[in-house]
């Protein structure tokens, strides 16, 4: 019998998340810019072509999965031949944070931009799709704003409230 079932299942869901090659969100500034990310990948396209800047960011968020799998195995190890309770919260983190990437591009848009580019306003939350204008020397420019979650993205998020629930119930 498994002494902390909920903390060794969520122990175990972190393992796949850290393996899923997805994104879990997707981001387009009017076509022009498109971001494709997750905590362990990143794809930048500029007017359609992917840069290749995102390899060498690639490389890097490689190693780091691999780092979430082996501390996810040593606390698996701890609790299956141990019996120590173990809990590791990057997926809970990382995903709760993940909901606030619209918040944050809303403050860039709205306090630095607003700075340079006259007239900038940005919806305070965008999940799917909004116009953004904005004046600059005279011309009127709109923009197509998009902000999709992906299926990934609520799969980690499930994960990261099971690491959650697991940390504070103590026999499980």
């Amino acid at each position: 019998m498994i002494k902390y079932p909920l903390s060794t299942l969520a122990l175990i869901l972190n393992m796949v998340v850290a393996l899923l090659p997805y994104c879990w969100w997707t981001y387009s500034v009017g076509g022009i810019i498109k971001i494709d990310d997750s905590l362990f990948l990143l794809n930048i396209y500029f007017e359609g072509q992917y840069l290749y800047i995102s390899n060498f960011i690639n490389m890097i968020l490689f190693a780091f999965r691999f780092y979430v799998i082996a501390v996810s195995l040593y606390f698996l190890y701890l609790i299956l031949r141990r019996g120590e309770k173990r809990n590791y919260l990057l997926i809970a983190w990382a995903s709760l944070f993940y909901i606030l990437d619209p918040v944050i591009i809303y403050i860039i848009f709205n306090y630095i931009l607003s700075h340079f580019i006259q007239g900038v306003t940005y919806p305070f939350f965008i999940i799917g799709q909004e116009s953004v204008e904005f004046t600059d020397s005279g011309y009127q420019i709109t923009m197509l704003i998009q902000s999709y979650p992906t299926f990934t993205y609520w799969f980690s998020l499930a994960v990261g409230i099971i690491n959650l629930i697991s940390r504070f119930l103590k026999k499980y």
